[in-house]
C-alpha cells in the first residue's frame, strides 16, 4: 500500500507540475519578502544592493485588512505577529455582498481604502479592471506566476494579463452527496463506484429520472438549474471575450443546451442558489448531489446540515473538473506600506508555515505548488471535516480527482457582468419549462447587452 501510495503522490506532482523555485524564502516556495531584504533591495535596479536590509523583526508598519472571515484572522493574525511583531494589522469584517461598492466609496473619496483587498468570484472581475491592484510580478513584490498552479494563471491575472491577486484557497470543485440517498436510489455511496456510475451527463441524467421514479418525484439529482449551471460552465471553460467584443454565443450555446435537457429531464429541483429553502435542502434530503469546493465542508455542508456528520461524500462531477467560488488576495496600488502587506499576504497564503496552519485549522488548501510537495503527509492525514464525509480524505481527493482537470477563465469587468446576468435569467427558466435554450440564449445575450455598455455581444 505504501509503495502504490508514493507512486500516487508522485503521478499527482507530475500533473500539477511542481516546480520548486530557487531562492524562495522562509522554506514556504513563495518570493515573498524574504527575510533579510527590505521591499528596494527586491528590484534589480542598480542602486538596490546600497539599500538597507529590514529584517521581519524590524519591520515596523500598521496594515489595513477588509475580510469576512473573522475566525481566520483572530486565529491567524497572532501567529503573524510572532515572526513581524512590528506589523500592526487592524481589520475590519466587511460582508462579501458589500465589499465592492464600499471599496469603491473608499477609493472615491480617497478616505478609507485597505491595503490588502479580497476579490471574491462575483465581482472580481470589475475589480480587477478598477486599475487599483498592484501588478505583483514587480518590485517590491516580485512573485513568480510559476509558482502557482496552472489553472489559476487567468484566474489571477487582470486584463493586461498581470498577476494582481494571489489565491486564498483553491477551489476545484466536484460534487457533495448525501450517502443515504445515494445508497437508496443510485445503488452505492462508495466514490469510486459512483465515478463508474456517472461517467458523464448522459449516465447522470438517466440515473436521475430512476431516481425521481423510485421516489416519487421527491428526490432530485441537483437542487436546481443553478447548480447544475455551475458544473457545466466551469467544464467548458475558454476565453470567449477579446477587449469589448463578447462571444457569448460559442460560449454559452453548450452548456445551456444540456442544461435545460437536465431540466426538462425532471432531475433538477427548483431552489435557487443561496435562498433559504436551498440551505435547508441539505439536511431534509431532497437532493443528493451539490457542486462543492475545498470550503465547501465548513462553509456550505456542515453550516446547513450541522446534524448530518458522518452521511456525506465527495466525487468528481461527470464530464470532469469545474471550479466553485474562490477568492483573490491583492494590494492596493497606492499603499504607503507595501512590504509590510506584502509580509502579510506572504504569511498567510504562501509560506509554509502560514499555509500549514490554515490547513490543520480551517482545511484550507493554498493554490501554490509547493505546499503539495512539502506537505504529503500532512495531505494524507486528513482534516478535521473528513469526518463529517464518514472518513474520506477530503484534500486528497481534491487534487487526485479533481484538480488535474481544472480550467480557468480570464478575469474582466465582462465575466462579472454574464455571471450577473445569468443570476437574474435562471429562475425564470425554472419557473416557465416552456422557455427553451435557444430562446434562453437569446435572452442572455440581451441582457448582457443592456448591461455591457460599449460592448459588442453576439
Amino acid at each position: 500500500m505504501k509503495v502504490q501510495a508514493k507512486k500516487t503522490w508522485l503521478s499527482i506532482l507530475l500533473l500539477i507540475a511542481i516546480v520548486v523555485v530557487a531562492g524562495c524564502s522562509g522554506g514556504g516556495g513563495a518570493a515573498g519578502p524574504k527575510e533579510g531584504a527590505a521591499a528596494e533591495g527586491q528590484t534589480g535596479d542598480s542602486d538596490s544592493a546600497e539599500k538597507p536590509e529590514t529584517s521581519p523583526e524590524a519591520l515596523t508598519a500598521t496594515i489595513k485588512v477588509w475580510d469576512w472571515d473573522e475566525t481566520f484572522l483572530t486565529t491567524m493574525i497572532p501567529e503573524f505577529n510572532k515572526k513581524y511583531p512590528g506589523i500592526k494589522v487592524e481589520y475590519t469584517v466587511v460582508n462579501p455582498n458589500d465589499y465592492l461598492q464600499k471599496l469603491q466609496s473608499g477609493i472615491a473619496s480617497g478616505s478609507d481604502v485597505p491595503d490588502v483587498i479580497l476579490g471574491e468570484t462575483a465581482y472580481r472581475g470589475k475589480l480587477f479592471d478598477l486599475d487599483v491592484l498592484d501588478n505583483l510580478e514587480q518590485a517590491p513584490y516580485s512573485f513568480d506566476r510559476s509558482q502557482l498552479l496552472d489553472y489559476l494563471i487567468p484566474l489571477m491575472s487582470n486584463s493586461r494579463g498581470e498577476i494582481v491577486g494571489i489565491d486564498q484557497q483553491i477551489t476545484p470543485a466536484g460534487f457533495a452527496y448525501r450517502r443515504d440517498l445515494a445508497k437508496e436510489y443510485l445503488g452505492t455511496d462508495v466514490p469510486e463506484e459512483l465515478e463508474q456510475l456517472l461517467p458523464d451527463w448522459d449516465a447522470f441524467i438517466a440515473k436521475g429520472k430512476e431516481a425521481a421514479e423510485k421516489s416519487g418525484g421527491k428526490v432530485t439529482m441537483l437542487p436546481g438549474l443553478g447548480d447544475a449551471f455551475l458544473a457545466l460552465r466551469g467544464q467548458t471553460a475558454k476565453p470567449y471575450i477579446n477587449g469589448t467584443e463578447i462571444d457569448l454565443t460559442s460560449r454559452m450555446q453548450e452548456p445551456l443546451a444540456k442544461l435545460f435537457e437536465m431540466r426538462d429531464a425532471g432531475i433538477l429541483g427548483k431552489h435557487e442558489l443561496w435562498t433559504p429553502s436551498w440551505s435547508a435542502s441539505m439536511a431534509s434530503g431532497e437532493n443528493i448531489f451539490y457542486p462543492m469546493a475545498p470550503w465547501g465542508p465548513k462553509w456550505h455542508i456542515s453550516a446547513n446540515d450541522p446534524e448530518g456528520s458522518g452521511r456525506w461524500g465527495l466525487v468528481k462531477a461527470p464530464g470532469g473538473s469545474f471550479t466553485r467560488g474562490g477568492t483573490s488576495i491583492s494590494i492596493y496600488k497606492d499603499s504607503k506600506v507595501k512590504e509590510a502587506a506584502w509580509a502579510y499576504v506572504n504569511f498567510m497564503y504562501l509560506s509554509d508555515e502560514g499555509t500549514k496552519l490554515a490547513y490543520k485549522k480551517f482545511g484550507v488548501t493554498p493554490g501554490i505548488k509547493s505546499f503539495y510537495e512539502t506537505n504529503k503527509d500532512l495531505i494524507e492525514q486528513g482534516s478535521e471535516y473528513d469526518a463529517f464525509f464518514g472518513g474520506q480524505n477530503l484534500a486528497k481527493y481534491f487534487i487526485e480527482k479533481i484538480v488535474t482537470g481544472v480550467t480557468g477563465e480570464p478575469q474582466s469587468k465582462y465575466e462579472s457582468i454574464v455571471e450577473g446576468a445569468f443570476m437574474s435569467l435562471y429562475p425564470l427558466w425554472t419557473k416557465d419549462t416552456g422557455i427553451s435554450s435557444e430562446q434562453a440564449l437569446e435572452k442572455f445575450i440581451a441582457e448582457v447587452k443592456n448591461k455591457a455598455a460599449g460592448a459588442t455581444v453576439k
